[in-house]
Parts: structure tokens; C-alpha cells; sequence
């Protein structure tokens, strides 16, 4: 009876295993949750914004990079709508861009 209980408890858990494995995958391929993104940005936010406005102003981005130029760069891609503040929503949507 014991050695019956294994074999269908093992047979379970591979059917389950093939069933998800699907489910597992296309999650992997949605990428990170936008909740995640969300804490990046303000992980980001606790860094570098000095005047705690809850945004990230260009000179605030530029402040973070070592790297002028790529950090120039990465500020105005952040900045979606060019008007010079980087807002939680951009970040999400940006990253999202480049994650197609």
C-alpha cells in the first residue's frame, strides 16, 4: 500500500510539474512585476533625490552616474515626456520598452 502511495504521490507531482511548467514560463517572459519596478524606483528615489519631492529631476538622475555621458543619456531616456522630471510611471514604462 505504502509503495503504491509513492508511486501515484510521484506521478502527481510530475503531472503537476508538466501542467505549470507553461504558467512558469510565460511569467518569466512578462519579466519583473511592476510592483518590482516600482521598488527599483524608489530604491533609486532613497539615493538620489535630495529635495524628497518623490521625482527624480534631471540634475538628481545625472547625480548617480559616474559616467557622464551614458548617464546624460539614461536620464533623458528615463524622462519620457522630456519635461525634465522622472516620475515613477515613466520608470515602469521605459523599462517595459526595453524588456520587449
Amino acid at each position: 500500500m505504502k509503495r503504491h502511495t509513492l508511486k501515484v504521490g510521484i506521478a502527481l507531482t510530475a503531472a503537476m510539474f508538466v501542467l505549470l511548467l507553461p504558467v512558469v514560463s510565460q511569467a518569466q517572459k512578462m519579466g519583473p512585476s511592476d510592483e518590482m519596478l516600482k521598488g527599483a524606483y524608489r530604491d533609486i528615489l532613497a539615493k538620489a533625490d535630495q529635495n524628497r519631492d518623490g521625482k527624480l529631476s534631471q540634475s538628481e538622475c545625472l547625480a548617480i552616474w559616474k559616467d557622464r555621458q551614458k548617464g546624460e543619456k539614461d536620464c533623458r531616456y528615463w524622462d519620457a515626456n522630456a519635461d525634465g522630471v522622472i516620475t515613477e510611471e515613466e520608470y515602469v514604462r521605459q523599462v517595459r520598452k526595453i524588456m520587449r
